[in-house]
């Protein structure tokens, strides 16, 4: 199983000190990054080469997809990854979820012609009610077009179990972010908090899926603590 990480807990420092972060993550023991167009692909590349780090997937948003497409997969075309995660918004209605289900569904079609894999990422607002908006999601899309990024701590705090959602989408499940909820239901690091590691990647194992993406958005101690933390639990306990 191929782990990366998502560069959001480094937050600000991603767009003034890109090169220190890069730095940070293969510090921290990982060779792969979920990472967005940079302003300066150029440079960005010489950055991720010299810190032995390749790119693995990038990630969009609904309001923006389609006009920000055409630079994500020239950005994943030019690094040779081929996931794209797309989230979205807490939408309150059926007819809501359609519309963005029609574009997601026509962005993958586009996505799949080169050689990229859409892939629609949880928060807690799909899980919810049964999840009810995820349900939208997987209705009206083409299981061709359209894979499920999902997310653990997301599944947990929408009041489900993130191995059992896994085992239920199976093969619809095209990649996953990984971080732990803390016993006060905040973001922690894979290992430290309430989440069933061994079922998660059961589950996984057991759906095919290849790659993780360790995802945690926020942390109280620096990026990189966190980071080396979550990458020793899975190196250790998920022998990847």
């Amino acid at each position: 199983m191929d782990i990366g990480v998502q560069l959001i807990v480094w937050g600000e420092r991603n767009r003034s000190d890109r090169a220190g972060v890069l730095a940070e993550v293969a510090q921290a023991g990982f060779t792969a990054v979920e990472m967005s167009p940079q302003p300066d692909p150029d440079q960005a590349s010489e950055d991720l080469k010299r810190n032995g780090l390749r790119v693995v997937a990038g990630h969009a948003n609904t309001r923006t997809l389609e006009a920000d497409l055409d630079n994500h997969l020239r950005w994943l075309q030019r690094h040779d990854a081929h996931l794209l995660a797309c989230s979205g918004r807490d939408l309150p209605t059926s007819a809501q979820y359609r519309e963005v289900a029609r574009r997601l569904d026509a962005a993958g079609a586009r996505c799949r012609e080169h050689g990229v894999t859409l892939c629609y990422h949880n928060h807690a607002h799909e899980i919810v009610h049964d999840m009810f908006g995820l349900g939208y999601i997987l209705r009206e899309t083409d299981p061709q077009n359209v894979k499920l990024n999902i997310d653990t701590y997301w599944v947990a705090r929408g009041g489900q179990d993130p191995a059992g959602v896994i085992r239920l989408l199976g093969d619809r499940v095209g990649y996953l972010h990984l971080k732990d909820m803390l016993a006060d239901g905040s973001f922690g690091e894979v290992g430290a908090g309430t989440l069933d590691w061994p079922a998660i990647r059961a589950a996984a194992e057991g759906a095919g899926v290849r790659i993780c993406v360790v995802e945690q958005d926020r942390t109280v101690r620096t990026p990189l603590e966190s980071s080396t933390m979550s990458r020793r639990f899975l190196r250790t306990h998920w022998s990847a």
